[in-house]
């Protein structure tokens, strides 16, 4: 890793650390930040006393934020990214880190988790964030105590728990493009042993885009969740919290645009391009917000699960067990150009889809005294993932080929993917307010595989039956921190963090269609600083990281091929978290993130890491006021920018996408008995055009996915 001068004064040049530094000096104040318990560390700890990057959201400003998805969650948190390439396959990014491969055989490379339970494949974790007790998102690899496919870090959902005491509450909300949303939650004891809670949500919006040729309304939105949890108490040293959702999404699919054309990249002459981008024209498809194929798109997932969490004192230990079945299927058929051939150069249709399940199982035994801290546990999961694609292209007669043409091709996959695990790790004081944490965990991989390809509805290529390879690794992890004082912490770390090898999927060479993937490794070297200032006042958190990452699985199209393979990137930056109580009333939030990851040999040396900006930050204000009623008015207003970023790892011109500032700001209500709160609120107010995902097209041109637009509504809700 190449040497470079660590100074954490160096983010005192960022503009929040500069607003906070500033109110510090010319404010009186009278108000303290609220303290925030999290688990990062398998243990309940003030996030102010993790020894690690972790950006934690509670549930409160889940909602006063009015953040509703992982896109939502990425804006807030640094140095993370999400796209969603369709209603399964959404992808998320840190520190540059992260993975596009769909294979059954491939895994995520940032992973999510619901309550502690591994979320296998990306598509199944894509929950409706409502009633949640806080997300936390630890930032860089984590292969340790979360082990499996946690390269580039790991974003850990926490749902609420049952109580005894019984409440109530619900919410409709009504908003532009049709939008239409009811909430409600209920909680209380069930009798004098068994606690229980049922939350549900549905949510609707009409297209925020459409297809002028059909008349079909794209990029809307149709989604059901339910959850219910039962907690008791077998005996007065056990619990137990059993768990059970289902969530139903049935949108009809996303509006893709060919409106960046460059004659001058990739192939096709710059007839073809001058064509091309005319026919988009005179067509009338030049409009972002509109598509016109005349396929008609259709989307459906459906993701459930059960769990069990077990918990039992031993008076000298503590022991753990999450044990939880998830099932998810979805399918999908788009038109990926947002164009038919003729009259574009070509059309291609997608239709893909898969069936999954999973069953794991996680112990631990633990144990926290005032000075140490401990955790050994094992880890195992087997999943089966059922996958197909087919994927028709339809060159127009004239420019690409004298007559026209259909190359039909299909893929089908059956995997078996297996992991176990066992690890361990200790902190404990080197000296006064100086701790060392040691961790490790030994991870064993075994996958196998049926590929079969067609390049026709009948013509097989290869059918490749009982594929198999496996993998194993070691990560550890070593962290000092001190505490300056009660409210001062300093800490180095050094961790490393492996995802296992994959099969590749939609390859039409059977060679490689045997072979695998290599798996990937990270090693980061991390410092950093959590601290609180003037009473509890002022909270600024900065860190400074160094990673690299070998044999990083890349997934890409070249020339109607799609390619997977490996590659090596060095990735470093400074992340800077800031909390500001300026009076009783009035606080403000932020972030701030810098991010420097090239690969480095290979095809791509040089090159930025696709999906990586620059800089990115998070400003966000609130102001509280009570009236004489004792009624309470919350005005919320905040700013997200995110600096220009290639979307793939060619770095051609097309790929690159520009900067934007999307602009949020709300106005609740409260009446004086606290039961009800109506709210107006608004999101891209300023309605940019963000660039939600988008793939270099073979001819030149980017097809892109967009962000919605300016988005405005109401909310009423109660509670009791």
């Amino acid at each position: 890793m190449k040497k470079k001068n660590i100074k954490l004064l160096k983010a005192l040049k960022y503009p929040g650390v500069l607003v906070t530094a500033l109110a510090c000096s010319q404010v009186g104040y009278s108000a303290a930040l609220e303290e925030v318990i999290v688990t990062a560390e398998k243990r309940s700890q003030n996030t102010q006393d993790v020894p690690l990057a972790v950006t934690t959201i509670s549930g409160d400003r889940l909602s006063a934020s009015g953040i509703t998805s992982l896109g939502d969650v990425a804006l807030q948190t640094p140095n993370l990214s999400f796209t969603e390439f369709n209603i399964g396959e959404p992808q998320l990014f840190l520190r540059g880190v992260g993975s596009t491969a769909d294979s059954a055989g491939a895994d995520p490379t940032v992973s999510l988790f619901i309550d502690e339970v591994y979320i296998g494949r990306s598509g199944s974790g894509s929950a409706d964030l409502f009633d949640l007790d806080r997300i936390e998102v630890l930032r860089g690899p984590q292969g340790t105590l979360y082990g499996r496919n946690v390269t580039g870090g790991a974003i850990s959902m926490y749902t609420k728990k049952p109580t005894e005491d019984f409440s109530a509450r619900a919410s409709m909300t009504l908003g532009n493009y049709d939008l239409k949303t009811i909430r409600g939650a209920v909680n209380g004891a069930l009798n004098e042993s068994v606690n229980g809670k049922l939350t549900f949500s549905r949510r609707s919006t009409s297209g925020y885009s459409k297809n002028i040729t059909n008349g079909q309304e794209l990029d809307n939105v149709d989604n059901f969740s339910v959850r219910g949890q039962l907690a008791f108490n077998p005996t007065d040293v056990t619990e137990v919290l059993l768990s059970a959702d289902y969530s139903k999404d049935t949108p009809n699919g996303e509006c893709r645009n060919l409106t960046k054309i460059d004659k001058q990249t990739l192939n096709g002459t710059p007839e073809q391009h001058a064509y091309l981008a005319q026919m988009i024209i005179d067509e009338g498809i030049d409009d972002p917000r509109t598509c016109g194929q005349s396929v008609v798109q259709g989307s459906e997932k459906s993701v459930s699960g059960v769990s069990m969490r077990i918990e039992h004192d031993f008076d000298a230990l503590q022991l753990t067990s999450i044990t939880a079945f998830r099932q998810a299927e979805y399918d999908w058929v788009h038109e990926l150009g947002g164009v038919d051939a003729p009259p574009a150069l070509l059309g291609v249709v997608d239709n893909e889809g898969e069936e999954s399940d999973q069953l794991s199982q996680e112990i631990r035994l633990s144990n926290t005294t005032d000075n140490m801290h401990w955790v050994l546990g094992a880890y195992a999961i087997q999943e089966n993932v059922d996958r197909f694609a087919n994927v028709p292209i339809t060159f127009a007669p004239g420019v690409l080929a004298p007559v026209q043409v259909l190359l039909d091709r299909s893929w089908l996959q059956a995997a078996q993917n297996t992991s176990k695990a066992v690890f361990g790790q200790i902190t404990f004081p080197l000296m006064d307010q100086l701790n060392l944490t040691l961790g490790g965990r030994q991870t064993w991989d075994d996958k196998d595989m049926d590929q079969q390809y067609k390049s026709s509805p009948t013509t097989v290529v290869y059918d490749l039956k009982d594929l198999s390879d496996s993998w194993s690794a070691f990560t550890g992890r070593v962290t000092l921190d001190y505490m300056i004082d009660e409210d001062k912490m300093l800490y180095a770390t050094w961790s490393e963090g492996y995802k296992s090898g994959m099969f590749l999927s939609q390859n039409t060479a059977e060679a490689a269609a045997a072979g695998t993937l290599d798996p990937e490794y990270a090693t980061n070297i991390e410092v950093g600083a959590r601290t609180e200032w003037l009473d509890n006042r002022v909270r600024l958190n900065v860190t400074y990281f160094d990673m690299e990452v070998s044999d990083l699985q890349l997934f890409r199209l070249e020339n109607f091929t799609l390619i997977s393979e490996n590659a090596s990137i060095e990735s470093s930056g400074t992340e800077v978290e800031f909390a500001l109580a300026v009076t009783d009333n009035f606080s403000l939030t932020g972030t701030h993130s810098s991010l420097d990851a090239k690969f480095v040999g290979g095809t791509f040396d040089g090159n930025t890491v696709a999906r990586s900006p620059d800089s990115k930050y998070t400003v966000e204000a609130e102001y509280i006021s009570t009236l004489d009623n004792d009624a309470d008015l919350r005005f919320r207003a905040g700013a997200s920018f995110s600096d220009e970023f290639y979307t793939e790892a060619t770095n051609v011109g097309v790929s690159l996408h520009d900067s934007y500032t999307k602009i949020d700001a709300s106005a609740k209500y409260t009446d004086p008995t606290g039961t009800y709160t109506l709210e107006i609120w608004g999101k891209n107010l300023t309605d940019e055009l963000i660039v939600r995902h988008a793939i270099v097209s073979s001819y030149g041109g980017s097809v892109e996915l967009y962000a919605p637009p300016r988005t405005f509504g109401v909310t009423l809700s109660t509670q009791f």
